[in-house]
């Protein structure tokens, strides 16, 4: 007779130990850019929503150094995997499920970016995608073309990093031009700013430089006749707060991204006088100008230049402020591939059970029959509770040890039972406790063919609890396939009926011929009579 469980035990943790049983998916996005490394934290909905729950950002200035020698120094490598260490950190005491993280022209160009892009993963267990200008340039459009209303109208959208400078004209339907410009603040400071103040010789080869680079491609812009300018990011930004702007109107979705829910701009006008202000400071002077933050100070002239020829040359007036950018697109770029994964989320809230059926999926399952094997195993379980005595948390694990039993068939249908344990272990099975796991794995491993035996390691390896419920979930999962040996869902429902003696009657209700079905229980049934000690007989109910 199979002992008692305490259902109370610390190995069901995992499910009680705070996992978001929300249809809501927590995300957290990493942009590791030449100048600062930012993160974000959203909550993303399947109906599209994304919710900022945090954001955080440390410059670190990987481009500093590397655009001039194209390498990242030392210095800059520890001090970005020593930001990304608490990032990654932080994002998962804030409960992120997933951690996407980017990187953009300072490792995209440096001949040892890889170095850093590999010790994220060996020393973090991060993956960070490195991304082409023109990707870099999308994701950018898909944050501005979510927070702000476009609608059908093109817009000039601009964002300026420290290494690139991405150019995008776009409606809110698709994008029509999506160009980048190793033009970044940084990249064009290190290049041609020798002096502080710049000097007229310096300011006059950037000018001239960029009056290459930007000539034919503003020409396209103005070809387009975008309505607006949207800027990103924290040059823009930077400028917009120097210059002291703000429309008072409301920013993106209708929630302002400046003081007081005002939405930042950068008005031509004043913009050229911060600009002679810019040119004549040095580094110092810059550094007490309210608004600027301290790591741009060297390198915001140049980006203001920058700013004054796309003014000039696109013919626009102004360039409203988007708090969206890079890592928002990241965001929404994952959540337009995972729509599919975040309905599972609204349709199966619980994490262990959605995590289960993911598998399954991945496993190409006969679902039909997995499933009806699955109500036939737990009507089992429910009716015979009296003799096992086990409790919720043992029947959830038979429950997924059922709808996982076939799985292996994905591998091949010859010894699939093993193979089905082998995917179930191996399977990332999220919110579970490796006993549980274990003990899932051997429940569906011992569906058929030689039943548990301690002379198979993955059986002898179980705790005594975890072996207690492979026994009883393998006895009644035998008898559930038996009973659906023709994969038709003849049985419809079952009621057993427990005597003074050793036996026990099954009573099945059946939708046609169940003959096929008993005979497949009783050459099942060997394991089910030695674990539970009675006899069982298997009788269809008249109509």
């Amino acid at each position: 007779m199979p002992a008692p469980a305490n259902t109370t035990s610390k190995r069901s943790s995992p499910r009680t130990a705070g996992a978001d049983s929300s249809p809501s998916l927590r995300l957290a996005a990493i942009d590791v850019g030449s100048n600062s490394i930012h993160m974000i934290v959203a909550q993303t909905d399947a109906d599209g929503a994304v919710t900022t729950l945090w954001r955080l950002k440390e410059s670190v200035g990987l481009g500093r150094m590397s655009f001039p020698s194209h390498r990242l120094s030392r210095h800059a490598m520890d001090a970005a995997i020593s930001v990304l260490a608490r990032f990654t950190q932080s994002a998962k005491q804030r409960q992120a499920e997933k951690i996407i993280a980017v990187a953009t022209s300072a490792v995209r160009e440096a001949s040892n970016g890889g170095d850093l892009i590999e010790r994220a993963r060996r020393e973090l267990g991060l993956n960070i995608r490195v991304v082409s200008a023109r990707d870099e340039a999308r994701l950018i459009y898909l944050a501005v073309r979510h927070a702000m209303p476009l609608k059908d109208r093109p817009h000039l959208i601009i964002d300026i990093g420290g290494g690139s400078v991405e150019f995008i004209v776009g409606d809110g339907q698709r994008a029509q031009i999506m160009e980048g410009r190793k033009l970044g603040a940084a990249r064009m400071t290190a290049k041609f700013v020798r002096s502080d103040p710049i000097s007229k010789d310096d300011l006059k080869a950037l000018r001239k430089h960029y009056q290459v680079e930007l000539t034919p491609l503003c020409d396209q812009i103005r070809a387009h006749k975008p309505v607006a300018a949207i800027g990103t990011s924290g040059t823009l930004e930077n400028i917009a707060d120097l210059c002291g702007g703000s429309s008072g109107g409301n920013g993106a979705n209708g929630a302002g991204n400046g003081s007081g829910g005002e939405m930042r701009v950068i008005e031509r006008d004043r913009f050229e006088k911060l600009l002679e202000e810019l040119i004549d400071s040095d580094a110092k002077e810059r550094a007490s100008m309210r608004g600027l933050d301290d790591q741009r100070k060297e390198q915001i002239v140049a980006g203001a230049v920058l700013v004054d020829e796309i003014f000039q040359r696109c013919n626009i007036r102004r360039i409203k402020i988007c708090p969206a950018a890079l890592r928002e697109g990241i965001l929404l770029d994952y959540l337009s591939r995972h729509i599919p994964d975040l309905a599972i989320r609204r349709e199966v809230p619980d994490p262990r059970r959605r995590s289960v059926l993911d598998l399954a999926r991945r496993c190409d399952w006969h679902k039909t029959h997995s499933e009806h094997v699955t109500m036939i195993c737990l009507r089992l379980f429910d009716e015979l509770r009296p003799l096992h005595r086990l409790g919720p948390v043992e029947r959830e694990l038979i429950e997924y040890g059922a709808l996982l039993h076939d799985i292996g068939w994905h591998i091949s249908g010859t010894g699939h039972h093993k193979h089905t344990m082998y995917l179930i272990a191996n399977g990332n099975l999220k919110s579970f406790s490796p006993d549980e796991i274990d003990a899932v794995a051997n429940i569906a491993r011992y569906h058929r063919k030689s039943p548990p035996s301690k002379e198979h390691k993955s059986y002898r390896q179980l705790n005594s609890r975890s072996r207690n419920v492979v026994d009883v979930g393998a006895a009644l999962l035998r008898l559930a396939d038996g009973l659906d040996r023709s994969h038709t869902g003849v049985i419809r429902n079952l009621h057993c009926k427990l005597s003074d003696g050793k036996k026990i009657k099954c009573f099945l209700d059946a939708r046609g011929d169940a003959e096929l079905e008993i005979w497949g229980a009783r050459r099942k049934m060997d394991w089910f009579e030695k674990v539970f000690g009675r006899k069982i007989a298997f009788e269809v109910t008249k109509k």
